[in-house]
């Protein structure tokens, strides 16, 4: 296994060997995606870090949840008291961000984590709920949505980010210089050998979702991906 305390962090271009081995919405093959027993698992599996998403709450707070509804409604039309601890879609509760965060710190200082942004109305809240913790975890806010990190770029306040995306040649490494992103996130199976060259020739780190077999990711490590991201992290782990 990678380690978030080695080359990591402290490699200037952030570029792993081997990669690291992040746990898709926690360790989903254990618990319910995006609870706080999925991120629990994670942690209890051994593995480098966790892939999380987040949606913005009617009240301007952040729960950690994938689709933007719930059993009892739309996230962004109730508040953070009715959602916290109800019933999440796909099973489990939801937590909020301040839990998630909370808990990882607590129990692995320095932990990498990458936030998902899916629903956002203001990067200057989202920026105050994830204060607290940006001393005690190594966070990466991604996105799929160039708008809201169009929004974070102009103010990011030192916080790392990253794009992902299903059509890697739709984005040049020019804008990843314009939004100062430190990497892409892609697909797995778009993920090829010209695409990781010219991802660290431009200092970039390239993450791979969704990875769950550990052939396939030995091929991505073989191509130079930074990390796998997997639904089954631990079956990934003797990969390192």
């Amino acid at each position: 296994m990678a380690t978030t305390q080695g080359n990591y962090l402290q490699n200037p271009q952030g570029l792993t060997r081997p990669p690291l081995v992040l746990a898709h919405r926690g360790a989903s093959s254990h618990a319910p995606e995006n609870t706080l027993e999925a991120f629990h698992s994670a942690v209890d599996l051994g593995v480098d870090g966790v892939e999380l998403d987040v949606h913005e709450t009617h009240d301007g707070r952040f729960a950690v949840h994938h689709d933007p509804d719930l059993p009892c409604g739309l996230i962004a039309d109730l508040t953070l008291d009715r959602i916290r601890g109800r019933p999440a879609k796909y099973g489990g509760v939801v937590p909020s961000l301040q839990d998630v965060l909370s808990m990882l710190t607590r129990r692995r200082p320095g932990y990498v984590v990458c936030v998902e942004v899916k629903g956002m109305r203001s990067w200057e809240r989202l920026r105050k709920a994830l204060a607290p913790w940006r001393d005690g975890l190594h966070l990466e806010i991604q996105s799929f949505d160039l708008d809201f990190l169009r929004e974070i770029a102009v103010d990011a306040d030192g916080h790392r980010l990253g794009v992902i995306t299903q059509a890697p040649e739709s984005i040049p490494t020019s804008l990843l210089d314009e939004l100062g992103a430190v990497g892409l996130s892609v697909r797995q199976d778009l993920i090829t050998l010209e695409l990781a060259s010219t991802l660290h020739t431009a200092g970039r780190r390239l993450y791979a979702w969704t990875v769950n077999d550990p052939e396939r990711a030995q091929e991505l490590a073989t191509l130079g991906v930074d990390a796998l991201i997997s639904d089954v992290p631990d079956s990934l782990i003797p990969l390192a």
